[in-house]
């Protein structure tokens, strides 16, 4: 018969707990880190076509015309005056914040919205990702975020 002892002492016990622990806390750090990058990812969406853009639209609840009415490449300025300011804070209303891209040309895609008079969804792009967008109304003078079909005037 073979039989063989192990010598436990509180030290060898703490020790091996405060291993485990740490194993536990990396591996719970790790899936953390890979939501928060799948959140960063559906902020920063990837749009490439006009059918991704007016999907992008679609999925926060509006119909648009297929076509876009304009589309302009814009130069964003070096730094926020107050209008650029107030609507960048919209945006971070959606999870978007335009001051990575000051200085950078960025297109500008607008969308008349279906069954809406005079209101239109705007989407600005820098290198095929969605970096900010807006559901306004000309004639009424107003702007919201671009998060769901409720949200107009």
């Amino acid at each position: 018969m073979l039989t063989a002892s192990i010598k436990t002492t509180r030290t060898k016990i703490l020790g091996t707990a405060c291993v485990v622990l740490a194993a536990v806390i990396a591996v719970i750090l790790f899936f953390a880190g890979e939501s928060g990058k799948n959140a960063a990812e559906s902020i920063s969406l990837r749009v490439t076509n006009n059918e991704e853009r007016t999907g992008y639209i679609a999925s926060k609840g509006f119909k648009t015309a297929e076509e876009p009415s304009l589309v302009e490449e814009i130069l964003l300025p070096e730094e926020f005056d107050e209008i650029l300011s107030e609507y960048n804070e919209i945006q971070k209303e959606s999870g978007f914040d335009l001051s990575p891209y000051l200085g950078k040309k960025v297109k500008k895609y607008v969308y008349p919205i279906e069954g809406k008079e005079e209101v239109f969804a705007t989407l600005y792009v820098y290198e095929n990702k969605v970096i900010a967008a807006d559901i306004a109304s000309h004639t009424e003078d107003w702007q919201r975020p671009i998060d769901g079909a409720g949200n107009m005037g």
